[in-house]
């Protein structure tokens, strides 16, 4: 996997107008083929590259990505990553995207992911 790529189509992501639908819709396609090429890696980049901006816009293509791969081991990986991210941890104002920094407190991060979480999970085949 391309982490350069993946990074590359996030920071498009970060900063695309809430109306670029078309564009925004672009940036998940190209996301979801990045990390479902090849799972491991994917993997790899949750456990020891993901920042927690990229986890929070990633979450977006969860859902795809499981549907395709069928791993529970991704799912597994997805939770752990995200019980990294505490309270005390969790740093809105050093976020790159104004709407994170504005609108995306910490529960508001956690439910949203947790969510897109669950929904991955839910695409599993045999759960």
């Amino acid at each position: 996997m391309n982490v350069e790529t993946l990074r590359a189509v996030v920071s498009k992501m970060l900063f695309l107008h809430s109306y670029d639908d078309d564009e925004m819709e672009t940036c998940c396609r190209e996301a979801k083929d990045i990390l479902s090429n090849d799972v491991s890696d994917a993997i790899l980049f949750f456990q020891t590259e993901c920042t927690d901006e990229e986890f929070f816009w990633l979450s977006s293509v969860f859902e795809d990505v499981s549907a395709l791969v069928q791993s529970k081991q991704f799912i597994q990986v997805l939770r752990a990553r995200l019980a990294l991210v505490t309270r005390e941890s969790y740093d809105q104002k050093s976020f790159k995207s104004e709407h994170m920094r504005q609108w995306v407190d910490y529960d508001e991060y956690v439910r949203s992911i947790s969510m897109d979480i669950d929904y991955a999970e839910s695409a599993l085949n045999d759960k």
